[in-house]
């Protein structure tokens, strides 16, 4: 009788340290729709994401490397430079969250109101380009 129990013991314990040790990788590597999406895909929402909310007159975003997740639970992000108005800013964005900038004041270029929207050139860290409307 107890041998039995011993063993009934070792065996929920054995199926609960699987259970658990199974869904660490699934919960830290799993899935995310960002995941699924390539580097350059998730460059090009920055840069859209960047002048919708942030930066209305940007005219041009250069990605400076590829984008990665700097920590355990940390939002994708990229080092790029924007010109605004003609000058270079040194920032740090995501598709997630707001900008950071580097550099100088840290602080964003005044967005002129009413403004304009002009197409915007996004040069990807790999060295291709395109200009969207």
């Amino acid at each position: 009788m107890r041998a039995a129990r011993v063993a009934g013991v070792l065996i929920l314990g054995g199926a609960a340290l699987a259970g658990i040790t199974a869904c660490v990788p699934s919960g830290l590597h799993g899935t995310s729709q960002q995941q699924e999406k390539s580097n350059l895909d998730l460059q090009r929402e920055s840069a859209l994401t960047y002048r919708n909310e942030w930066q209305p007159n940007v005219e041009k975003i250069r990605f400076k490397r590829d984008g990665d997740r700097p920590g355990l639970g940390a939002s994708w992000r990229v080092n790029a430079v924007a010109t605004v108005d003609g000058r270079d800013y040194e920032v740090i964005i995501s598709p997630d969250l707001g900008p950071a900038f580097v550099g100088g004041t840290g602080k964003p270029p005044e967005a002129p109101t009413p403004y304009t929207r002009q197409p915007l050139t996004v040069i990807y860290s790999d060295g291709t380009s395109e200009v969207i409307e």
